[in-house]
Parts: C-alpha cells; sequence; structure tokens
C-alpha cells in the first residue's frame, strides 16, 4: 500500500496514528456494510445472501431472487456466479 506524500512527511509516530485512524475507519464502513443485511433483506435466509458490486459499490444480493429483478441484475458487475444467473434455465418436461 502506498502512502500519500503527505504521510511520508509526518514523523514516524504521527505516521502510525494517522495509519491506525485509517484503518479504524476501513474497518467501521465495512461493519456497517455487514449490520446492514438485517435492515436491507429481513427475509432472505443469510446463506442465500452474496456480496456483489455494482460500480464497485458493495451490495447484498439475494441469490434465489435475483433472476427475476432483471434492472439489477444487468446492473451487477460482472463476475463467475453474475454471469451463471444471466443464462436461461433450460426447462425439462415429461419427455426428457
Amino acid at each position: 500500500m502506498s502512502t500519500p506524500f503527505l504521510l511520508r512527511n509526518l514523523p514516524k509516530g504521527q505516521r502510525e496514528n494517522v495509519k491506525n485512524e485509517l484503518r479504524i475507519k476501513e474497518l467501521e464502513e465495512e461493519l456497517k456494510f455487514y449490520k446492514s443485511i438485517f435492515t436491507t433483506h429481513r427475509n432472505s435466509a443469510v446463506f442465500n445472501l452474496r456480496v456483489k458490486t455494482k460500480n464497485g459499490e458493495k451490495l447484498w444480493i439475494d441469490k434465489i431472487k435475483i433472476p427475476t429483478e432483471y434492472t439489477l441484475l444487468n446492473s451487477l458487475d460482472e463476475d463467475d456466479e453474475v454471469r451463471e444467473w444471466k443464462t436461461p434455465v433450460r426447462c425439462s418436461g415429461w419427455y426428457d
């Protein structure tokens, strides 16, 4: 991880304090994201939820409900699982 120009000019003790403060802010944002699961997906089973990104921003996605939400599905950043969700499911009939 590269340090910003001004951070390199600080004395070593202050530099460590600033790095720790930045790390704390990062962890608080991550904790806030993980706590949001209880407000955004109350009726979803936790094992069906996936963390996906939309324009670099993390989102909770329910893998059971996503195939019916076409606009959200098409706006997600591509990965293997999203590509799998986009492929049509072949219907099986009595003759299979």
